[in-house]
This record gives structure tokens, sequence and C-alpha cells, in this order.
């Protein structure tokens, strides 16, 4: 991790774990998958896509975009801690 990347990284985590998972995996990751595979995968008006698909596309999606926050979460507070443990070694 970078100086830039550090000390943006220090200001995220700052804000919460919960809130980078939500803004960060669900809204930026799982909701455009979901518009783009609902309306442009699959287009439901042309071939009758029905209600309890695009609900279940929206479930898998979210879920898939919570399954990525918390994957990004971990594997850059890892590299974070990582690196602050090797600046204490330094000093």
């Amino acid at each position: 991790m970078q100086d830039k990347k550090y000390s943006a990284w220090a200001e995220t985590r700052a804000k919460g774990r919960n809130r980078y998972i939500i803004f960060n995996g669900v809204l930026l990751y799982g909701v455009p998958m979901f518009i783009f595979s609902v309306f442009i995968i699959n287009r439901p008006i042309e071939e009758g896509y029905s209600i309890l698909n695009m609900a279940q596309s929206l479930g898998i999606w979210l879920f898939a975009g919570l399954v990525i926050g918390i994957n990004t979460w971990f594997n850059n507070e890892r590299q974070f801690r990582k690196l602050v443990k090797s600046g204490e070694d330094e000093s």
C-alpha cells in the first residue's frame, strides 16, 4: 500500500466497516450489476421476465455485493495492518 492509499484507507476505515461494506459492496457493486443483468442481459420486457425473477436477481446481486464488500474490506485491512506493522518494526 502506497502513502496515498495508506492515508485514504486510514480515512475510510475511520468511517467504519459496515458503511464501507454497504456503500462500496452493495451500492457500488451489487446494484449496478443487478441493473446490468436484469435490464441489459435479460431484457425483461421482450422475454416476459417476471417480477419474481427480478426479485431473485436483486437478492443474488445484493448478496454478491455484500460478499465483495466484506472481501475487499478485509483485504485492505490486512494490507494496512501489514504496512503499519512494518513501519513499527523500522522505528
